[in-house]
């Protein structure tokens, strides 16, 4: 039978059943089953995928609740773009109003529908030298009116015209009688009695004399010999025998387009028999 060694000297012998192995340096920890069997950390089982989900993916995360979710404002994305729809639109019907009022209204106040505004007469713009501009004055007053042309073409007026059924005046009459036949679509043919050879003058009152819508009158510092004025319109000519006042007698003489009250009488016998003066207009019959 072997004997036993003896501990070297001054070595406390073991004891029997207590003595574990002395740990390297280093080595993992230990932890003992209920077996007793030691095992370290390091050889614990962890998961065949490393703890990543299939695939080699991260687990999925848990998805949020729908009521969480930020939702899109359909509501008020329709509400405005019904409202920026309804403005285009009421852009549009406002440059449509203003295109079909521009295609009436042309420059200077021209305007289709108001016969004190129409456009200048294309008959009228082919003859050389014929002047246009739109006179939208129309009221009757009392007294002298201040005019922006000379002779007058149109504007406001004394209420009581001037005759003019082919009548040849010897003296000048008032300018605002005068505008009223005018309006009445009468041609007013004026003439400056200083520079006009007396030849000339009979063939102007050949032209008026007897013929409806027309007057003929002296006028004083004409600046030309000759003048001829419908509502709106003015010639100025300086021989009774140019042709261009033929053609201004045939294109406006009481023409529909250019005679804004088309219809009134010419007649004035009460005018004709005690006519008005250069610059004392009537508004009524003169006494007596």
């Amino acid at each position: 039978m072997a004997q036993r060694k003896s501990p070297p000297p001054g070595k406390p012998a073991a004891k029997k059943g207590t003595s574990r192995p002395a740990g390297k340096p280093g080595a993992a920890p230990t932890s003992t089953t209920k077996a007793g069997a030691a095992k370290t950390v390091s050889d614990r089982k962890l998961p065949a995928d490393g703890g990543r989900g299939p695939a080699g993916r991260p687990p999925a995360r848990k998805p949020k609740s729908i009521v969480n979710q930020k939702q899109t404002p359909w509501g008020l994305i329709a509400a405005a773009t019904a409202v920026v729809v309804f403005a285009a639109v009421v852009i549009i019907a406002v440059v449509a109003t203003h295109k079909s009022s521009s295609s009436s209204s042309g420059p200077k106040g021209v305007d289709k529908n108001d016969p004190y505004r129409q456009p200048e007469l294309a008959a009228a713009k082919h003859i050389s030298g014929v002047t246009y501009q739109v006179e939208a004055q129309h009221t009757h007053v009392a007294g002298t009116v201040n005019y922006d042309a000379t002779p007058p073409v149109g504007g406001n007026h004394s209420p009581y015209w001037a005759d003019c059924a082919g009548t040849v005046y010897a003296q000048p009459i008032a300018n605002e009688n005068a505008v009223h036949m005018l309006e009445h679509g009468a041609i007013w043919i004026t003439y400056n009695a200083k520079t006009l050879p007396a030849s000339e003058l009979t063939a102007l009152k050949a032209y008026v004399a007897g013929v409806d819508r027309m007057a003929l009158s002296p006028y004083p510092n004409l600046k030309s010999p000759i003048s001829l004025q419908s509502w709106g319109y003015q010639l100025f000519v300086d021989k009774a025998s140019d042709p261009r006042i033929a053609e201004f007698i045939s294109a406006l003489k009481y023409n529909q387009k250019v005679t804004p009250e088309y219809g009134a009488s010419c007649a004035q016998s009460t005018f004709k028999a005690h006519p008005s003066t250069f610059g004392h207009p009537l508004s009524a019959p003169a006494s007596g």
